[in-house]
């Protein structure tokens, strides 16, 4: 719902934010269907390719959490939820904690 709406830029700087130093090289982005069940729902995944210095890694960014990161710094997923909150502001964390 949230993650789809991203933009590249948004994206870029979301990825940067999470690297350890600062300064990632976005490889490829591409939205994909994430599973069979999701082709009732049409839900597009963005799916990033990033140069963290001398490692690419994939990351495949949900609406609450980023799926596989391993370079990436510390409370990742504090700093991707603190943006799409201030992306999409209040709703997204009200569907958060109603979420979860």
């Amino acid at each position: 719902m949230y993650a789809e709406k991203l933009t590249e830029e948004q994206i870029r700087e979301i990825m940067n934010l999470i690297s350890d130093d600062g300064s990632v090289r976005i490889v490829q982005i591409r939205t994909y269907n994430s599973s069979f069940e999701d082709c009732v729902n049409w839900s597009k995944v963005p799916e990033v390719k990033a140069m963290f210095q001398e490692t690419e890694e994939t990351y495949r960014l949900y609406d609450y959490h980023i799926q596989g990161f391993h370079r990436a710094g510390a409370g990742s997923e504090y700093i991707y939820r603190k943006k799409m909150c201030e992306y999409f502001g209040d709703q997204y964390a009200i569907d958060f904690l109603l979420e979860h």
